[in-house]
């Protein structure tokens, strides 16, 4: 039984193998493969399409999970990964550095090798993603500055699944936070945005966790008061009942940097 008090991403229960297990993991749950599918597929087309572009791309993310940099890995060459808490970033550092125990996402990148329509092996795409991972960093949003004392070179494309979604409490840390993220692109580059709409919880385990609700419009004019301009989006709606997580649509939403705010 859930509790009926919704806990948040920060809490100390928060698992991020658990996190992985129910979202992520292998079995086929229809409303996975939406929620995990459809984004890389999305991915995949828009840097094959050249719409965006570079060297380097920074992902941030709730999840140790490499589900949006397995689809990134064959486009640029240098990643940097900000993990938003200790446990993802532990995680992250396994499975980077191939230890026992690290989550398995053969099922993951094998999805991703099938996109490509190649004979890749998914041994070998995921060692073409470890080689392309340059840094694991911590992203800490109880700083004032997340990065604390690191100081990154902005990106040619940042992008972030679901993110602000699950850590923001409210509009106003969301806004902080986007800011935050928009500092992190190079004038012309890119910030690409994978949005769970209208979303109110989700569970991990027995617990119930809240998340942030907004609509489009809200992620437009959030974007436009940072300088970016939104040059694709798309959005899928929820096609599953389902008792563990809440939502009307998975969206996208690929944007460039006109101007610094």
């Amino acid at each position: 039984m859930a509790s009926l008090q919704c806990k948040h991403y920060h809490d100390e229960e928060y698992d991020p193998c658990l996190f992985f297990a129910t979202y992520i993991g292998a079995d086929k749950d229809p409303s996975k493969e939406q929620l995990i599918e459809y984004p890389i597929k999305v991915l995949r087309d828009i840097f094959s399409s050249g719409l965006v572009k570079g060297e380097t791309l920074i992902e941030l993310t709730t999840s140790s999970a490499h589900i949006l940099i397995l689809a990134a890995a064959d486009y640029f060459d240098n990643i940097v990964l900000l993990q938003s808490c200790e446990s993802d970033e532990q995680e992250a550092q396994k499975w980077l550095n191939k230890e026992t125990g690290a989550i398995d996402h053969s099922h993951l990148t094998t999805f991703v090798c099938d996109l490509k329509g190649q004979c890749t092996e998914w041994e070998e795409h995921e060692e073409k993603t470890r080689r392309a991972i340059k840094q694991i960093v911590r992203w800490d949003i109880t700083k004032d500055n997340p990065l604390g004392d690191v100081v990154l070179a902005q990106a040619d494309c940042v992008l972030s699944g679901g993110y602000l979604d699950l850590v923001s409490k409210d509009h106003e840390m969301y806004l902080k936070l986007l800011k935050h993220i928009c500092s992190l692109v190079k004038i012309g580059g890119h910030l690409i945005l994978i949005a769970v709409l209208n979303m109110t919880y989700y569970m991990i385990g027995q617990h119930k966790f809240s998340a942030l609700t907004y609509d489009e419009k809200f992620v437009q004019k959030s974007l436009a008061s940072n300088g970016f301009i939104i040059v694709r989006s798309g959005k899928e709606k929820n096609r599953h009942n389902c008792d563990l997580i809440d939502y009307e649509y998975v969206a996208y939403f690929v944007s460039r940097k006109e101007r610094e705010v």
